[in-house]
């Protein structure tokens, strides 16, 4: 099965929002973060710090409108290439991650602080959760969810961005912080070891056997338009 593994193509972006505050509810449920992305490493997180809690959702903007793939594509799988990781949790799942589809945007191709909002998530977009460990090199989340696989299709076979956003499983479950838990890992641009994407697919059959009948059609000395039907035819740095 064919694959290509992609590494920020076009204006592809990734960034993270932060929202903190001294309760979690308030934090955890706000509509907008308090900048619009912080050019860092730091994707996920939720964490407690004295009295304040700390939330970070990853946004990743792919750019596919000159995708390398060819048309037609059907995509069967794919997966995040994670490097550089940085992990540490205090409680059970704040070493684990979900990726979903950023369905509405507040601005489509661009990234925006309310993207920080989870009503903009498509609840049923979620990756599994999947563990990542300290200092891993080429760690791979699958993004195993049928829906998000078919926006990624929808993207590249319309030549279109797609917004992901990456969120620690805590925080996706809505569990309240004691320490700090965080999966930190570099961005698909302006790292020495960026994230990649990498896409299996196949042809769709019926978009191959419509350009076979083509050049059959051609070969037999008919033109497309020859025949007609009709007349119209820690707590360091959180």
């Amino acid at each position: 099965m064919p694959f290509k593994t992609l590494t920020a193509p076009g204006d592809t972006v990734g960034k993270n929002i932060l929202k903190n505050g001294n309760n979690y509810n308030t934090v955890h449920d706000a509509t907008a973060g308090t900048n619009a992305g912080n050019a860092d490493n730091k994707f996920t997180l939720n964490a407690k710090a004295g009295s304040n809690y700390y939330i970070r959702r990853g946004i990743i903007v792919y750019d596919f409108r000159q995708s390398p793939l060819p048309p037609g594509v059907k995509v069967t799988r794919a997966q995040l290439i994670l490097n550089d990781v940085i992990e540490s949790a205090v409680q059970t799942g704040g070493d684990k991650i979900r990726v979903a589809w950023l369905f509405n945007p507040n601005t489509f191709g661009g990234m925006h602080a309310n993207d920080y909002s989870k009503a903009r998530y498509a609840a049923s977009s979620y990756t599994s959760a999947q563990q990542l460990n300290n200092g891993a090199d080429g760690a791979i989340i699958n993004l195993d969810n049928r829906l998000l696989l078919n926006r990624l299709q929808t993207a590249i076979n319309q030549k279109t961005f797609l917004h992901l956003v990456v969120r620690n499983e805590l925080d996706y479950q809505d569990t309240q912080a004691t320490g700090n838990n965080r999966v930190w890992f570099d961005r698909p641009t302006g790292d020495n070891n960026p994230m990649q994407i990498r896409i299996f697919y196949r042809i769709n059959n019926a978009r191959r056997n419509n350009r076979s009948s083509r050049r059959a059609m051609s070969r037999s000395g008919f033109g497309s338009e020859s025949i007609s039907a009709g007349a119209s035819g820690g707590f360091g740095s959180l």
